[in-house]
C-alpha cells in the first residue's frame, strides 16, 4: 500500500507557534544590538569621511602649490577645512560635520593638519569617539600618508 498525501494536513497551532516564537526571539536579539551596531557604523563612516578630506585637501595643495589644512576643535562635531591664498593667509572652504553622535576627542598635532604645497604634512594623530566612549584615531604622517586605527580606547 502506498501512503497518499493528505490534503487537509498543514501546519499545527503548536508549530505555527513554535515558529513564531522562534522568530520574535531572533527579532528581540537584532533589536537589541542595533544601537550598537549603529554606533559602530557612525564611527566607522566619520573616520572614513575624515580620511577622505585629508587625501582630498593633499590632492588641492598640490595642484594649487599652495598649503591647505584641517582644523579641528576637541569636543565639537565637525572640523573646517582651509586653503591658503595667494598671500599665503588661509582661507574658509569648507566646514564639514561628522556623523551624530561622533565627536573629535583630542587632535595632537595643536588642532590643524597642514600640507605644503608639495603634498607634505606634519606628523599629526585625530582621534574621534561615539556616544559609547570607542574610539577611532587617524594618523597623517609626514609623507602626507593617511592611516586608519580602529577601536582604540
Amino acid at each position: 500500500m502506498s501512503a497518499r498525501p493528505n490534503p487537509s494536513a498543514g501546519f499545527t497551532v503548536v508549530e505555527l507557534l513554535v515558529v513564531v516564537a522562534i522568530l520574535g526571539a531572533i527579532a528581540a536579539a537584532g533589536a537589541l544590538a542595533w544601537p550598537r551596531m549603529e554606533a559602530a557604523l557612525r564611527l566607522e563612516a566619520g573616520i572614513h569621511q575624515l580620511a577622505a578630506d585629508l587625501r582630498d585637501a593633499r590632492a588641492r595643495a598640490i595642484a594649487s602649490a599652495a598649503r591647505t589644512r584641517l582644523v579641528f576643535t576637541r569636543g565639537t562635531d565637525g572640523y573646517r577645512v582651509e586653503h591658503a591664498d595667494a598671500d599665503d593667509a588661509f582661507r574658509l572652504t569648507a566646514e564639514r560635520r561628522l556623523p551624530g553622535g561622533i565627536r573629535v576627542a583630542d587632535a595632537n598635532s595643536g588642532g590643524d593638519l597642514v600640507f605644503t604645497g608639495r603634498g607634505n604634512a606634519e606628523n599629526g594623530t585625530v582621534v574621534l569617539v561615539d556616544r559609547r566612549g570607542l574610539h577611532a584615531s587617524l594618523r597623517l604622517n609626514q609623507r602626507g600618508r593617511v592611516t586608519i586605527d580602529r577601536g582604540r580606547t
